[in-house]
């Protein structure tokens, strides 16, 4: 009804411009809908391509407006002034003007060229992003929620419809009701007259303050609601009719593209899942809900573990049980520190497990020894940066100079022994790496990777000097991996 307002009308008050009133303007200029036959993407594509029309319309502009900036600059010679009181001086100035308007003119084109190129690339990128089977998911949640609301507008309504019908409604029964139907309106004096002592207040009033203060009769209020309820419930049918709809579509589309992931692989106690509170790793799924799982998480400051429930549509990928026991036999899974979860390591390769005995022993070695010419490369750094700073002491007081090229002879040396300790990391960290790979291979050889002092000791070799060369040790290691423990 027009001036009247009630909790149906203020559920929809958002909505007033919404697909109905949508499609009554439609009906009223067309006089028929239509199906549309193009997709989000179609459109999207439409939509950018008429955005890069218009940004190439305006880099032409750009461009022009840039090239009578250069042949106005073109016929004034390059430095010359503006020679004030001659001849030329208003000529020049407005040349100078000229300039500086269309350099402005084109900086605002060219600008305006690159807002419509992002334009163009973010109606892609958002039609993408909508097109997205979780996002789709999460679209059609909120679509059935809106769509129970209104199916609550409507049962409402036809509760309250049920209770004004009744015939002979005495006033404590009308208050009893209005009292639950929350509407309101103008009541004004010309369509509602009445006398004192009844209120005179023609402003917004409840049904309910109307019926007591006297403003209308129970008849009255029968009829206005008679009047405003079956326009409420057939305004939110309407709008059950448009979601409906939306569902119908969305569903279609969804199941087209394979459903979520959720939909792909059904989470299970037991397995793992990949979402936003992983972090980067898979985490265990403690319990299989109707629409989420429960997982562990923990704030990484020493506390306790506590529980989280993650969504089925805001699930980036899923392990099965099995599959976790598969990964952990492998040798493929590493726990985290706070048991909530697990890193995956990437599976060995076909390289890997061809490499020979004889390839593997002659990598090691040469890791070994990229480790210990790192180490005694370092050590001979240290030295020699002491040994310059020793010297540039000594001769500090009576040969300056010779104090600052002792200095800098130990700055090189520190400089080397950086470099030197840089290659021993590496050489670690390549050793390191051989390490953790995981093939069988690695199981069996791994007692052979020693440090340099147990090598040597093994091999009845022992190490005189800081300094010594790592030539020196290996010349003096046996010549079969027989006569070696290490194998080396």
């Amino acid at each position: 009804m027009p001036g009247f307002v009630g909790r149906q009308s203020w559920s929809n008050s958002s909505r007033r411009c919404g697909p109905p009133s949508r499609a009554d303007l439609c009906v009223e200029l067309a006089g028929e809908i239509g199906d549309e036959d193009g997709s989000l993407i179609d459109r999207a594509d439409a939509r950018a391509e008429r955005f890069e029309g218009y940004q190439e319309s305006r880099a032409d502009e750009a461009e022009c407006a840039s090239e009578h900036v250069r042949r106005i600059a073109d016929g004034i010679p390059f430095g010359q002034p503006i020679l004030v009181g001659h001849h030329s001086e208003r000529h020049a100035r407005k040349d100078a003007g000229r300039i500086t308007n269309g350099m402005r003119k084109a900086v605002k084109a060219f600008e305006t060229a690159e807002y419509w190129k992002r334009r163009a690339a973010a109606a892609i990128r958002h039609a993408k992003y909508k097109e997205r089977a979780d996002v789709r998911a999460r679209r059609i949640k909120t679509i059935e929620a809106d769509k129970r609301k209104q199916e609550r507008v409507i049962a409402e309504a036809q509760t309250h419809l049920e209770a004004w019908q009744r015939e002979g409604l005495t006033m404590e029964q009308a208050l009893r009701v209005a009292n639950f139907s929350h509407m309101s309106r103008c009541f004004t004096l010309a369509e509602f007259p009445r006398d004192p002592p009844a209120s005179q207040y023609e402003g917004q009033m409840g049904l309910w303050s109307a019926l007591s203060d006297g403003v209308i009769t129970v008849e009255q209020a029968q009829s206005i609601c008679l009047r405003n309820y079956p326009a409420t419930i057939q305004w939110a049918q309407r709008w059950v009719d448009h979601y409906e709809n939306r569902l119908s579509y969305e569903r279609a589309m969804l199941a087209d593209a394979g459903g979520t992931v959720a939909d792909q692989t059904g989470p299970q106690k037991g397995g793992a899942v990949r979402c936003w509170l992983a972090r980067g790793s898979w985490v265990y799924i403690q319990k299989v809900n109707k629409v989420s799982v429960s997982v562990l998480d923990n704030w990484g400051n020493g506390g306790k573990n506590f529980s989280r429930t993650v969504e089925f549509d805001k699930l980036k990928a899923i392990m099965s049980a099995d599959q976790v026991a598969q990964a952990r036999t492998d040798g493929l899974l590493v726990e985290l520190q706070d048991k909530t979860g697990f890193m995956l390591r990437a599976a060995p390769t076909d390289e890997a497990k061809e490499e020979t005995t004889d390839e593997r022993n002659a990598r090691l070695q040469a890791e070994h020894m990229a480790a210990f010419r790192g180490a005694e490369c370092g050590h001979r750094g240290d030295a020699c940066h002491l040994e310059g700073r020793r010297a540039g002491g000594q001769r500090a007081a009576a040969f300056p100079d010779a104090a600052r090229a002792g200095r800098a002879h130990g700055g090189a040396g520190w400089h080397r022994a950086r470099d030197a300790r840089s290659r021993a990391q590496r050489g670690h960290r390549a050793a390191s790496r051989c390490h953790s790979r995981g093939d069988r291979w690695r199981a069996r050889y791994a007692p052979r990777l020693r440090s340099a002092h147990e090598c040597a000791t093994c091999c009845g070799f022992e190490r005189k000097g800081r300094t010594r060369g790592i030539a020196t040790f290996w010349s003096a290691a046996p010549t079969s991996s027989a006569d070696c423990s290490t194998g080396l």
